[in-house]
């Protein structure tokens, strides 16, 4: 009998449980020491109803006396079972489980006689039970798609956010399910799960489909979650719809790679340029020499013919790498889409209807006037080879925001006012493999001899140098669809005075050319010392200083390469003009870079002459810029306003 009172006292002991006997007719509490020292009493102390219940928290105070008079009613089984607050003597809250149970006198005479009981601290139950509804708030309350496995992978707990995610009615439809039925892993579920359990955190990105048949990139991030001897209890995994993000990359390394061929594209024209200078000048000169009967006249005819094309091939690819010089104006797209028709009616099959839509009230532009109608006609062309069968052309303008949430997904999109310029045709659409590739130089998909494929280059480069953008939308069969978001103009800008041409003649100038290709070198000092000036040609920006202090007379003008290897053309000019203030300086370039433009907008003060050049237009440029008296037009003037 003793050894069964001593495990029950250590039951008692171990449960944190106190005991009490309240004897109704002496109004004596016993309270077992464990009871005494959760509410912080001395061994000794007496024990009154009074007491106990101002250790009730005040909250619970009204509950706990209505359940102890429900205990107490005649009436009643006399059973008190509640969990309540207390306050012990420290000041300390704890949450019991006070249990007991009332007993009666004879049934004539039905007043409560003895209440016995136990009072059990739950404090650290309750608190895990806070604790995991907060978790649960949180969890369920959480933006981010969460889901709870336990060992074998079955779902135990689902938020709303997974539920929305994947598109299913209701949480609960969730629950019981296999984690693996959302994630489509290639492993056996025990595999994949033991993999998680031993690489602590697991990350993986897949495409998903939702119930209802959406596609979408799914980005999934699970950790196991084992108890102190290592063994997995619960898998703890997030789901993300990260479609957006991937976009995002799509669309970056994309724009990497346009920027690289772009670099590449520029480099190349940078080098024809000087060829087909040469080539050119020299025709031009052959041509001039030749009596207008000569029999190789006409094959030399021919050749330049084919140097002026190789000219327009450069210039577009200096437009796809955004290197081109433009002189942007402010324009309204609807004149300029007026003027254009007239074009494409003369290119495109009588089979084909042309469809022109002008908004009302198009915003007007800032935009190059020979890109714009190069974008427009270029695409109205690629439009036609994909309608050998006839169709419909469409070109619309109209007004747009882009708004943070449109640019938020396109990193190459800044929110404003645009004017939204539509090409769509009904031809045969193309595969996203193309779509991948449309505007890289060189890439078509027609046959040898129908295109250079530069002409939608051409357009990604106008509409990226300009501050714009491009969506295309196309599908094999179903037509294709251009959407060209052109900047709206923020004012209306100052047209530059139109500057009447001059003619080349005989006139006596002393000038300085500094051009590191020898053959260019050549043809240029050639062609200027014919026209009565005297040349002083330099192969670098190096020789030329050297030179420059035992040249006389003075010379009254520089004209320098821009891309030189060892001091570029803008660092020659400026230290030129320390030495020479009143010389006027001309650049010459194949290919332009920031120290003489603004996003291929040539600074304020700049006198430019873009290769690949004619003997008549180099005489042109230069006897303009000796006739320009203007102060501005000083060396200094300019590269300071520049």
């Amino acid at each position: 009998m003793a050894d069964d009172d001593e495990r029950l006292r250590q039951a008692i002991r171990v449960g944190n449980i106190g005991i009490f006997d309240h004897d109704h007719a002496t109004n004596v509490i016993f309270w077992s020491l464990e009871l005494r020292q959760m509410y912080g009493w001395d061994p000794d102390e007496p024990a009154t109803l009074a007491k106990i219940v101002s250790h009730v928290h005040p909250d619970d105070v009204v509950r706990v006396v209505a359940a102890a008079q429900r205990a107490h009613d005649p009436d009643g089984d006399g059973a008190f079972d509640i969990e309540h607050r207390i306050t012990d003597r420290l000041g300390r809250l704890r949450w019991v489980l006070t249990r007991s149970r009332t007993h009666f006198g004879s049934v004539s005479a039905r007043r409560p006689t003895r209440t016995i009981g136990a009072v059990q601290d739950v404090t650290d139950r309750r608190t895990a039970e806070e604790r995991s509804r907060v978790l649960d708030t949180v969890l369920s309350s959480s933006t981010q798609a969460i889901a709870i496995a336990d060992p074998q992978g079955t779902l135990t707990f689902a938020n709303t956010a997974l539920q929305r995610l994947w598109g299913y009615s209701d949480r609960e439809s969730l629950l019981g399910r296999s984690l693996f039925e959302l994630w489509k892993t290639a492993d056996e579920p025990a595999a994949a799960l033991a993999q998680i359990r031993s690489g602590g955190i697991h990350q993986v990105e897949m495409p998903a489909t939702r119930v209802d048949g959406v596609h979408f990139d799914l980005g999934i991030t699970a950790e196991a979650v084992c108890d102190v001897s290592g063994a997995l209890m619960q898998v703890l995994v997030t789901f993300s719809d990260i479609s957006n993000r991937k976009q995002l990359e799509g669309q970056l390394i994309q724009a990497q790679k346009m920027e690289s061929v772009g670099r590449l594209a520029g480099g190349i024209a940078h080098d024809f340029n000087n060829l087909l200078t040469v080539i050119s000048g020299g025709l031009e000169i052959s041509l001039a020499a030749l009596p207008p009967d000569h029999s190789s006249r006409g094959h030399l005819v021919e050749v330049a013919d084919a140097a002026q094309s190789a000219a327009g091939l450069t210039r577009h690819l200096l437009a796809f790498s955004r290197k081109e010089i433009i002189a942007p104006r402010v324009l309204d797209l609807n004149e300029v889409l007026r003027r254009a028709e007239r074009m494409i009616l003369r290119l495109i099959e009588e089979h084909i209807e042309l469809e022109t839509i002008c908004g009302k009230e198009v915003t007007p532009i800032c935009f190059d006037p020979g890109q714009v109608e190069q974008i427009i006609v270029n695409l109205a062309v690629n439009a036609r080879d994909a309608m050998p069968n006839g169709g419909r052309l469409t070109i619309e303008t109209s007004n747009v925001w882009i708004d943070d949430e449109y640019a938020a997904r396109h990193f190459d999109a800044r929110p404003g006012a645009y004017v939204l310029l539509t090409v769509s045709d009904t031809g045969s659409g193309m595969s996203e493999d193309v779509r991948a590739h449309l505007f890289e130089p060189f890439f078509t998909t027609k046959g040898p001899g129908k295109g250079t494929g530069l002409g939608l280059a051409m357009v990604y480069g106008a509409v990226q140098q300009n501050g714009g953008r491009i969506d295309v939308c196309s599908e094999l069969n179903q037509g294709t669809t251009f959407k060209i978001y052109l900047p709206a103009a923020k004012g209306v800008a100052e047209q530059p005075p139109a500057r009447p041409a001059a003619t080349p003649e005989m006139r006596s100038a002393t000038i300085v050319l500094v051009e590191d290709d020898a053959r260019v070198r050549k043809l240029a000092s050639h062609a200027l010392t014919r026209l009565g000036y005297q040349v002083h040609p330099f192969a670098s920006g190096a020789d030329a200083l050297l030179g420059l202090a035992a040249l006389s007379p003075s010379p009254e003008l520089l004209i320098t390469d821009v891309i030189m290897p060892g001091m570029n053309g803008r660092v020659l000019a400026e230290r030129v003009a320390t030495l020479l203030p009143t010389i006027r300086v001309l650049f010459v370039s194949g290919y332009t870079e920031d120290f003489i433009v603004d996003r291929g907008v040539l600074r304020s003060g700049i006198e430019f002459l873009a290769k690949p050049y004619s003997i008549e237009q180099l005489a042109r440029r230069v006897r303009e810029v000796l006739d320009d008296g203007f102060e501005r037009s000083k060396p200094g003037g300019r590269l300071a306003e520049g």
